[in-house]
């Protein structure tokens, strides 16, 4: 039987995506999380989910907002001078192929100090991906690979939806207006590269890239599944923008503002998602 893990990102990011994440675990279908180790409610996040043991909870492996875990003197090649991190993805990339020798080893030494605080505040970390997908730059998944077999941690998120298995099924077409299939296609050529430099295999298969942040209940309408996997996982983004926003001075990220963080949190309290997955 197909196993279902449906996933929800940003733990620790906000106390209204905390609650969500609470609500659609013990009222819903969620049953797995990564925590963003570094960012002002993560502590929060890490007492509630002490009271949610059958809740997994992974590493968020943050490169990209807010302040590292390490000093800026550590990681010059990640920070600017205020000692936020300043990199997007494509710059992030870019700094893998210009200085790879560097950059793999601050990256190397943030991730780990990163995962070191989440072991030292009890998560039992069950899988490591990252916030704007950025592991998938094949510098830094191979830094994940090398963390993830010196601290025995399970797995690693692996993306590679097909997007002509997500395309066929799909009743609109956000996902041209959005983006989503050329953050398919990045992450995907990305995929392929980690396939070859690392031979890296996963019997996991990730679906949500192409409808990122907008997995409402009809994008779960018979969702094929390519054969040679036995696990399916399901990247979501539950939140709730009205808590969120009597915090405006914590958010960064104004994502968590809108309202398709609600309605992912009304699909994960919808039980009936689970079932809607066919293998092909």
């Amino acid at each position: 039987m197909l196993k279902k893990i449906f996933n929800a990102d940003d733990f620790g990011i906000s106390p209204g995506v905390n609650q969500a994440i609470a609500l659609a675990h013990t009222k819903g279908v969620l049953n797995s999380t990564s925590i963003m180790i570094n960012l002002k409610y993560a502590d929060e996040a890490v007492e509630m989910s002490k009271k949610m043991p059958d809740l997994a909870v992974g590493l968020h492996v943050n490169l990209t907002n807010e302040y590292p875990v390490l000093s800026r003197h550590r990681i010059p090649l990640l920070v600017g001078k205020d000692g936020k991190f300043c990199h997007g993805f494509v710059n992030l990339l870019i700094l893998s192929i210009t200085n790879p020798v560097e950059f793999k080893r601050q990256v190397k030494i943030e991730v780990q100090a990163q995962i070191e605080k989440a072991l030292s505040a009890g998560i039992k970390i069950s899988h490591l991906d990252s916030h704007r997908h950025v592991h998938m730059i094949p510098t830094v998944f191979k830094v994940l690979l090398e963390l993830q077999e010196e601290y025995k941690i399970p797995r690693i998120r692996f993306v590679n939806e097909n997007p002509y298995y997500t395309i066929r099924q799909a009743k609109d077409k956000e996902w041209l207006k959005d983006g989503g299939l050329i953050k398919n296609l990045v992450l995907g050529t990305c995929a392929v590269i980690n396939k070859l430099l690392w031979k890296y295999k996963s019997n996991v298969y990730f679906y949500s890239i192409i409808h990122t942040c907008k997995l409402s209940r009809d994008k779960f309408n018979q969702v094929k599944i390519p054969q040679g996997y036995d696990t399916v996982e399901i990247g979501i983004h539950p939140g709730s923008p009205k808590i969120d926003r009597e915090y405006l001075p914590d958010i960064f990220d104004k994502n968590v503002l809108l309202d398709w963080r609600k309605k992912e949190l009304e699909t994960l309290l919808d039980k009936s998602v689970a079932d809607e997955f066919v293998q092909k």
